[in-house]
């Protein structure tokens, strides 16, 4: 009974290493991924606000425009205003005016998909570590409790049976810690860039 406690603990003590460090790799990564994360949303949040605004401001010089050129009247009783021509400048100056607001709205949303697209692979990154880390750690957590229960008492030798069943319901019968892996190979990946970059030099006071 000894040996098999033995064993029992020596199992949970390298699981929780090999978690722990699973744990670690992907809260660094995801911790590389932040500020590019906070910059894509800052910078999509902005873009998005001004294809709104030259959104509204287009309907605005349209509807101005449209009740300005209309030939009838609002009012009762007064006679309808004459169709101004084309030559007629305050016409011209409208519709130039509707035109480049037309133009600028679609060169906003040029702006904006532009910018998702380039910022797509890091915003689906972000969220995919997100979910990775978070699905850790309340794992880590059930487990945690599991193990203050059984480590006082002879229920521990359940304890590799009851993670493995937990594990494979948490992650769908999935290995999040398989060499294959999409997630683990790109916080590999990225982490390896991000500890290759040379330290800032430091700056010495004279």
């Amino acid at each position: 009974m000894q040996i098999i406690k033995a064993w029992c603990l020596a199992l949970l003590v390298v699981s929780f290493s090999g978690c722990a460090t699973s744990l670690k790799r992907e809260g660094q990564c995801l911790a590389s991924l932040t500020p590019d994360f906070l910059h894509a949303t800052e910078e999509l949040a902005s873009l998005e606000s001004d294809w709104r605004l030259s959104l509204v401001k287009g309907k605005d010089l349209f509807l101005s425009s449209s009740l300005w050129l209309s030939a009838e009247s609002d009012e009762p009783g007064r006679p309808a205003r004459p169709f101004p021509s084309d030559s007629d400048p305050l016409k011209a100056g409208s519709t130039d005016r509707y035109m480049e607001a037309r133009r600028a709205t679609l060169e906003a949303y040029a702006r904006l998909l532009e910018a998702r697209l380039r910022h797509q692979s890091t915003v689906d990154w972000y969220g995919r570590v997100y979910d990775r880390l978070r699905t850790r750690l309340e794992e880590e957590q059930i487990l945690s409790d599991v193990r203050l229960v059984l480590l006082t008492g002879p229920g521990l030798i359940f304890y590799p049976i009851i993670r493995w069943n937990l594990h494979s319901v948490m992650w769908d019968g999935h290995d999040p810690d398989a060499d294959s892996d999409s997630i683990t190979l790109y916080c590999a990946d990225r982490l390896s860039k991000v500890t290759a970059l040379p330290e800032p030099a430091s700056v010495q006071m004279e």
